[in-house]
């Protein structure tokens, strides 16, 4: 969990007592790794949209986010039905996504980043057994994760780059601010996993 949040981070950071007893709370309470990381992602996400430029240093900010998308998991556990997929074309699929992601993290020049990339490789591994209905909603969010650990993780120059790159490839004549953040979101997205030749976290 310390890795994790690190890795969110983009910094290296360790977890308070606090933070340790919240995750062995998760932990006892099976919360999926999935829902601790779109929670994780979501509060650390919706901080930086703030530009107020304080990180997210405690995990006890993110605790009703991911209970929240624990909720939803388990709700679709609920009402997942057997027969929908094979499980083990599903697994293999994701081993293979997990190898795809080892492949970039390999041929990545950026160690930091290459150190995130591998962390999430293991995410999608932990996968391994899960219920075909979840597991593309997992993906997602282990590939919202992805992204946002890459972009703090990149050097400044690197990500300065891209994101002068994106803004000119935005056409921000009206269109709300917020729909402008979000087109901006998915070009950086985009020219990010390009760059770092990253598979598409989904089941096809």
């Amino acid at each position: 969990m310390e890795d994790l949040f690190a890795t969110l981070r983009g910094v290296p950071h360790l977890l308070s007592p606090k933070d340790m007893q919240l995750a062995r709370t998760w932990w006892k309470d099976e919360v999926p790794l999935a829902a601790v990381t779109a929670g994780v992602t979501e509060v650390m996400e919706k901080r930086r949209a703030t530009d107020d430029g304080d990180p997210v240093v405690s995990l006890s900010y993110c605790r009703h986010a991911v209970r929240r998308h624990s909720k939803r998991f388990q709700e679709q556990q609920v009402g997942a039905h057997s027969g929908a997929a094979d499980p083990r074309d599903i697994d293999r699929l994701i081993v293979s996504l997990s190898a795809d992601l080892r492949r970039a993290a390999g041929n990545v020049q950026f160690p930091e980043t290459a150190i995130a990339i591998e962390a999430f490789a293991a995410q999608v591994d932990s996968l391994v057994g899960t219920a075909p209905e979840l597991v593309d909603e997992q993906l997602f969010a282990l590939e919202t994760g992805l992204l946002e650990a890459c972009r703090r993780t990149l050097p400044p120059a690197i990500l300065g780059e891209i994101e002068r790159s994106a803004e000119t490839k935005i056409d921000g004549s009206g269109v709300s601010s917020d729909a402008l953040r979000r087109s901006l979101r998915a070009v950086l997205d985009r020219q990010i996993r390009t760059l770092l030749d990253l598979p598409r976290l989904e089941i096809q």
